[in-house]
């Protein structure tokens, strides 16, 4: 089972796409799956995951994605101040997931600036590519 998902921080957040979820939890033994897609798993492949899942959302909507990143980045920061080891993907681990990593770092104090949390989600997954709508959205939480 390879592993291609990436380490947010040691050993406690870890980030990439959908398909890595399962090898995730199980390599990693992580206690929660956080969805960000608009369309998350059905009702009935909720069912049949071995791990626990949230779908949390990272809107389209432009009066909606401020709001609904920083539901995910404190989500993630309070399982994280409670021990718990957390997963969090988009579709392919290229876009809502580091929009989401960089906001969990800005969140958690990891990062000294908002260019700094870009930077270092970057350096741990090169594929991310923040879309402008999404930069926009953590400029306003977090500058």
């Amino acid at each position: 089972m390879g592993k291609d998902y990436d380490v947010l921080v040691k050993d406690q957040l870890f980030f990439g796409g959908a398909k890595d979820a399962e090898a995730a939890f199980i390599q990693e033994s992580v206690d929660v799956v956080i969805d960000v897609r608009v369309q998350g798993l059905s009702p009935q492949d909720q069912e049949t995951v071995p791990y626990s899942y949230k779908h949390m959302p990272i809107a389209d909507e432009d009066s909606e994605v401020a709001s609904s990143i920083q539901r995910v980045a404190q989500e993630v920061a309070m399982a994280y101040e409670t021990g718990q080891k957390v997963y969090v993907h988009c579709g392919s681990g290229g876009g809502r997931a580091g929009v989401a990593a960089t906001a969990i770092l800005m969140e958690l104090g990891m990062a000294e600036s908002l260019e700094a949390a870009e930077a270092a989600v970057k350096k741990a997954r090169p594929e991310v590519t923040i879309r402008p709508k999404m930069e926009d959205a953590l400029q306003k939480l977090y500058k």
